[in-house]
């Protein structure tokens, strides 16, 4: 498919699209004027094509389409490739061909409809320099958080991709170093983790102090905080500290999801990782460390969510893209396993848009309302009924411009100018 980088000063007219966000069913019909990467105007009453603000504009037809905020991904690594052992797979890779192959993922990801990212975690600082490009529309990639290196214990959760600190003062130089590297978020191991072979899964590491001086740090500089939890008293010692989300979540109990709801902590489940290991397997080539470690803790995040949605606790859409046979666009999937435990498809939508807005402290995405950025995309069907929906939209716009059109034979179609 051909793709063409973001113009921010390409005037649209999306015409005839249904129109929902989280909130709901917006306009059952309506145009969308957009011009300099933001929702002009919605007409439901449709804008005639001799209106002068139209003049030079590209028309699309959207008739029998459903408009929707782009999704987001609250939990990617952009340098992991998700085959089955993706540690492995950057090891073997120069960091040319990791900066190369990240480069060509990002693409993909908007491609599958993501327009919005938060990496929480790369080698090189190579996030931060595709973030950089993308930004000055060298590379065709969504919006990006990037937390560039983890912040973890000497010898703790993803070091081979970290900031080894040890004490709240190394901790904050950590933190202080990854802010001067060009980090636009913090993430922090508050315990052991699956893909770090060699300790167990929830076991505390970095200490509520440590991480509350690593939380003061980042929140001075305007940063969002991250904490990757596997056990309650991870997750407790997070909460404390004051992080903006907690990660995964895996066997948080009532209490903790109690600190949460009361401090406003966003959870990012990123359940379709414990799924993806569970069914894939030794047998399609997944480390026996990491299933087994998965096994025994994957009913401990089903009872936390269980927990966290029947109480109100806010839900960030994440699915750990890059991780062992999870693609960083397909959030989908993320979302369908929300709906198998109870969540409705519009609250599924809302966590993967305006959730996530809010907690990447993104003000201008996740609706689709005048003056808000024009991420969008067209999808068949009804996602307020079936999230499924969608599943490769039909239509990508990224800042304004119109990036993917999937209705034409090289995926990009220049429509006719208004009046031509």
């Amino acid at each position: 498919m051909q793709q063409v980088s973001a113009r921010r000063d390409e005037r649209l007219l999306l015409r005839g699209a249904r129109v929902a966000d989280g909130r709901g069913l917006r306009h059952e019909r309506a145009d969308l004027l957009v011009d300099g990467g933001r929702i002009l105007a919605i007409d439901p009453g449709g804008i005639p094509e001799d209106a002068p603000a139209l003049r030079g504009a590209r028309i699309v037809e959207l008739a029998g389409l459903t408009l929707v905020p782009g999704l987001m991904n609250a939990h990617a690594h952009i340098t992991l490739d998700g085959s089955p052992d993706p540690g492995a797979t950057l090891a073997a890779e120069t960091p040319a061909e990791t900066a190369i192959r990240s480069a060509r993922r990002l693409r993909e990801v908007v491609e599958s409809g993501v327009t919005t990212i938060r990496d929480v975690g790369a080698v090189g600082g190579i996030d931060i320099a595709l973030r950089a490009m993308v930004e000055r529309d060298e590379i065709l990639g969504p919006r990006m958080l990037t937390c560039g290196k983890v912040i973890t214990m000497t010898g703790g959760h993803g070091h081979w991709m970290g900031v080894e600190c040890d004490g709240p003062d190394e901790v904050r130089k950590g933190v202080r170093g990854q802010i001067k590297a060009g980090a636009t978020a913090i993430k922090l191991m508050a315990t052991g983790g699956m893909m770090t072979p060699n300790q167990r899964a929830g076991a505390p590491q970095l200490t509520e102090a440590e991480m509350a001086a690593a939380v003061e740090e980042a929140h001075k500089a305007d940063r969002v905080v991250a904490a990757h939890v596997e056990s309650d008293d991870g997750g407790r010692n997070a909460v404390r500290a004051g992080v903006d989300s907690v990660e995964h979540g895996h066997g948080m109990g009532a209490e903790t999801i109690a600190l949460m709801l009361e401090r406003g902590t966003f959870l990012d489940p990123t359940i379709l990782s414990d799924r993806a290991i569970l069914e894939g397997g030794t047998e399609l080539g997944i480390p026996d460390y990491v299933v087994e470690k998965c096994r025994a803790l994957s009913e401990t995040l089903l009872r936390t969510l269980e927990i966290a949605f029947a109480r109100g606790v806010p839900i960030a859409a994440g699915n750990d893209g890059g991780a062992p046979l999870v693609h960083i666009g397909d959030m989908v999937s993320e979302l369908e396993i929300y709906g198998e435990l109870g969540m409705h498809p519009r609250d599924a939508l809302a966590a993967a848009t305006i959730n996530d807005a809010r907690l990447f402290r993104l003000p201008e995405v996740g609706y689709v309302e005048p003056g808000w950025a024009a991420d969008l995309i067209a999808v068949r069907g009804d996602p307020l009924a079936r999230i499924s929906a969608l599943r490769d939209p039909e239509v990508v716009i990224l800042r304004g411009a119109l990036v993917l059109d999937r209705r034409v034979a090289d995926g990009f179609r220049v429509p006719r100018a208004a009046g031509a």
